[in-house]
């Protein structure tokens, strides 16, 4: 009041004359300012919203990778997001298996939370077909989700392997679709040694028990039919109708593949398994039944790249998840690749996998993406060690100094992998972080960089808490070494629903405790 009485005042006019033209241009300032401000969580990221490219290994030991210490075989491409970028030299992963690591990576949560840890009742802790009605619940928060309410363009290529069944009449159906993401080139499930065989179609295992019972069964399907021909009932009839009941649930359980989950008495054969389970899609439709091995790799790597290339073009940001099969088996490479390596045909895997890794990153910089894109690296678990192709040939990787591989959620060797991030001009180029730091932590902290909003307020209605920490701080140097986030953290490490160990960071050391005799009964201390 006291301002507009002055300004009332003759002497004063000149004076109230400024001011009004400066509060005026405020105004508009403010104005303008309230106007080109993104609305995240109306899903309108900034222009300024960097792009995101996770790309994850299939199996891929710590010891097989060149700036996490090998010597022998070539990564240029992921040496060179070392040096551009933080290398996470003690990142682990959430279980020691595919399926659980790659819900927690996507999740931000134990897999124990919601029961991706495979059948108590000793059915496999991993997806294994197609047809499994299992899968990563919808109601559970995902990096594609998240990315997506925040207004991002999300697409996912590769190996998928969190469940793709459908309900009644391919209702509610899983997959990538259900999760998040717009666009995928994809597999559905895991490949396996066999994916590259011919077998012939039916498999009957004659030193098998169960094989012995389908015998023991049909004989006695002829026994009721022969004793309802004496009480003179028709035999026909009596046979169809004796045959369907016993046969008609078997050959169900057998186009589904369910002897993966429980021990029946019938096999399914390489061929079946081949040309059913094996399969490559987009979107909701079957792009190659039969995936082809050789050209499998270069095919992701082009989905991934066609689609950043779009999204580039629209001036869109976008998340791209690209999940490499290698080098996880069969280990078939392009003509071009096989024979490289001086470790076989797993070294010519993990080369492969690099050349991928750098056709990816020569796109970025094709495209002028390079300052504006985090880049994210790891592989979903620790190598397999044991490992043989039917020809003896070693087939899986080398886990470093660490004991153990994968399917050991409890040894080191099992859930130490290479995890590096580069964002350049924000996160410190060429540097090591030696916390512990886990694939739970990927999620929260891709959100932070990118300057959105957390997972609870891109997604309210997914109420669950998180697991994953945000490393940003950590990432950046901007909270300095006295707020480290992991400092004080309890990391759970799993086999099935079992705790196998535990991971404490006081700070200046890390303890691990494990229930494995051949670790060590007490607590083990490891400097960072």
């Amino acid at each position: 009041m006291h301002s507009l009485i002055t300004c009332a005042l003759p002497s004063h006019a000149s004076r109230c004359a400024n001011a009004f033209n400066a509060g005026r241009l405020t105004c508009y300032l403010v104005l303008f300012v309230w106007v080109a401000s993104p609305d995240v969580t109306s899903g309108q990221p900034s222009l300024s919203s960097p792009n995101v490219l996770i790309l994850i290994a299939d199996d891929l030991g710590i010891g097989d990778v060149g700036c996490f210490g090998n010597t022998t075989i070539r990564t240029p491409a992921i040496d060179r997001l070392c040096r551009e970028g933080v290398a996470l030299t003690h990142h682990l992963a959430a279980a020691a298996l595919c399926t659980p690591s790659r819900a927690a990576l996507m999740t931000a949560r134990y897999p124990q939370r919601y029961g991706m840890v495979g059948a108590a009742s000793g059915g496999p802790p991993v997806l294994v077909h197609v047809a499994s009605r299992a899968g990563l619940p919808s109601s559970e928060p995902t990096i594609g989700k998240a990315f997506a309410a925040a207004g991002y363009r999300t697409h996912f290529t590769g190996k998928w392997h969190l469940g793709s069944g459908c309900g009644f009449l391919g209702r509610s159906c899983q997959g990538p679709l259900a999760h998040g993401f717009n666009s995928t080139f994809y597999l559905p499930n895991t490949l396996f040694e066999r994916a590259n065989v011919e077998g012939s179609f039916w498999v009957w295992p004659e030193e098998d028990f169960h094989y012995h019972a389908l015998v023991g069964t049909s004989a006695a399907v002829l026994a009721v039919a022969v004793l309802l021909k004496r009480l003179k009932f028709n035999v026909a009839a009596a046979v169809v109708v004796t045959s369907l009941l016993v046969a008609a649930p078997a050959a169900w359980f057998l186009l589904t593949h369910y002897r993966f989950h429980t021990p029946r008495w019938y096999q399914v054969s390489e061929w079946m398994d081949f040309n059913l389970n094996f399969v490559v899609m987009r979107q909701t439709s079957v792009l190659h039944q039969r995936a082809p091995l050789e050209s499998l790799s270069m095919d992701m790597v082009r989905a991934t790249v066609d689609f950043m290339r779009a999204e580039a073009a629209s001036g869109r940001s976008f998340l791209a998840v690209h999940a490499f099969s290698h080098p996880h088996t069969p280990l078939v490479c392009a003509p071009h690749n096989r024979g490289r390596s001086r470790h076989g045909r797993y070294g010519d895997a993990v080369e492969e996998l690099d050349e991928g890794v750098g056709l990816l990153l020569a796109a970025l910089d094709d495209m002028a993406l390079y300052n504006n894109t985090i880049v994210y690296f790891t592989s979903d678990h620790g190598g397999h060690l044991e490992a043989l192709g039917a020809d003896g040939q070693r087939t899986g990787g080398y886990n470093g100094l660490f004991k153990g591989g994968k399917f050991q959620g409890g040894m080191e060797g099992g859930i130490r992998v290479p995890g590096v991030l580069r964002y350049p001009g924000v996160v410190r180029d060429g540097s090591k972080l030696s916390s512990p730091t886990s694939l739970l932590d990927v999620l929260p902290t891709l959100l932070e960089l990118s300057g959105l909003p957390s997972v609870r307020e891109l997604l309210p209605d997914a109420a669950q808490p998180l697991d994953g920490l945000s490393l940003s701080s950590l990432l950046t140097g901007a909270g300095g070494a006295t707020e480290d986030p992991t400092r004080g953290r309890l990391l759970l490490h799993h086999s099935g629903m079992f705790v196998d160990a535990i991971r404490y960071n006081t700070g200046e050391h890390v303890y691990v405790a494990s229930n494995d005799v051949h670790v060590s009964r007490r607590a083990r201390v490891r400097r960072k």
